[in-house]
């Protein structure tokens, strides 16, 4: 299970289905994205998140995630950090062939839309690449996926 760990404060956390014990399941916790920069290996932190999408963004077959921060959701002053940057992210999913570990890598889409209560990914200009929508008090979004080939610059 993924989610925000604070949808008006940090993180980015998810659990792990460890096993059954006393009839209860029992989960751990990872965290993606914490409070501070060095919480997690990419030194990346936003609060507000308040919607996340999965979607194969890189059409490699395994989900990725797709969130950000959210602008202003109780006004200029109403939660951590409002004026902050209001990024989208999506999370890359990588999971260890050796060790079964996963691993979540960023890729900043935006750093001036950001997410509202909602962000939706689906297929607007063919290409079979997964694009985002995000509606917010900033305005209505789309960001369509652009692949790269090797050696363009």
């Amino acid at each position: 299970m993924v989610t925000s760990y604070h949808a008006h404060g940090y993180g980015l956390v998810w659990f792990e289905n460890q096993s059954v014990k006393d009839g209860e399941i029992q989960f751990k916790r990872h965290v993606i994205m914490g409070e501070r920069p060095e919480d997690n290996e990419f030194g990346i932190r936003f609060s507000q998140l308040h919607a996340l999408a999965i979607a194969d963004m890189n059409q490699d077959g395994v989900l990725d995630l797709i969130t950000g921060k959210r602008y202003w959701a109780h006004g200029p002053k109403g939660d951590v950090e409002p004026n902050a940057p209001a990024v989208l992210y999506w999370f890359q999913t990588v999971r260890s062939s050796t060790d079964h570990s996963v691993r979540f890598i960023p890729h900043k889409v935006d750093d001036d839309s950001g997410v509202g209560t909602q962000v939706s990914v689906g297929y607007i200009n063919g290409d079979s690449y997964p694009d985002i929508m995000v509606g917010n008090k900033k305005g209505t979004f789309v960001f369509l996926s652009q692949t790269s080939r090797k050696g363009d610059k």
